[in-house]
């Protein structure tokens, strides 16, 4: 069935007078409002064919996937260990690549775990991956759709000299090890440069993993969500929204 012209309802676009209309605009667009990633079944995926020879993904990583889409450009995933977080981090990056959203991608992982990353990438999901610490990192960028990965301890020495339009998303593996931003003097320097970073908004889409939510604070692994809210996430505040609830235990 198609609308006739009579069903179609048009605005006249008038410069706004109101600056919080353009803050509400541009917060539409940052949060994609205005072109929402809609993913309601299996059919809906855009990205299947590059990973459906490679990779028979179970239940709670293609929920994973649509559970980014239908949040905040900035996710935590928190799933125990052996459920694999990195296919679902590969499922993600490839949605996001079919739909045009991103097309390099930097992943910040412990050095043990770049070869896993850069494995899996390219062998399930197509997608060309190149490890890269140290000053190498600073020239370090994917020719036209690709990933580099770095150690934790490089990106703490060179994330400020990347040039910020470089990538498009950001994947913190080992997401705990940004813990202690708050109580400690002085705050971990890595933990600093990744506030900064997100403040920034230096990438359009951010996700981290962790495996261990339970050992850290909770306010430690609330950075990325602080970069969102121009209100300060301080324990205090985490504790009066009611994210924290003391609980008293008699003996």
């Amino acid at each position: 069935m198609v609308a006739s012209s009579s069903e179609f309802q048009t605005k006249i676009l008038r410069r706004s007078v109101v600056p919080d209309e353009y803050k509400l605009y541009r917060a539409a667009l940052e949060w994609d409002l205005t072109d929402p990633i809609v993913i309601e079944t299996a059919k809906d995926l855009k990205s299947e064919k590059r990973w459906q020879n490679h990779v028979r993904p179970y239940h709670h990583q293609v929920t994973n996937l649509m559970t980014f889409c239908r949040r905040p450009p900035v996710t935590l995933l928190a799933d125990d260990v052996g459920l694999g977080k990195t296919i679902s981090a590969g499922l993600i990056a490839s949605e996001l690549i079919a739909r045009a959203r991103v097309s390099r991608i930097l992943v910040v992982c412990p050095k043990l775990l770049g070869p896993q990353w850069r494995d899996e990438l390219k062998t399930k999901f197509d997608i060309p991956a190149e490890i890269a610490t140290g000053k190498k990192l600073i020239a370090a960028e994917p020719e036209d759709v690709g990933t580099v990965i770095t150690t934790y301890a490089s990106a703490r020495l060179h994330l400020d000299e990347i040039p910020e339009d470089r990538f498009q998303m950001l994947v913190l593996d080992e997401a705990h090890k940004l813990r202690n931003l708050y109580g400690v003097d002085p705050p971990p320097q890595v933990a600093l440069r990744f506030k900064k970073a997100l403040e920034e908004r230096r990438f359009r889409y951010v996700l981290m993993l962790t495996a261990t939510p339970i050992q850290n604070r909770l306010w430690d692994l609330l950075l990325a969500r602080r970069s969102l809210n121009r209100r300060a996430w301080s324990p205090e505040s985490v504790r009066q929204r009611g994210y924290v609830r003391p609980q008293v235990h008699r003996g």
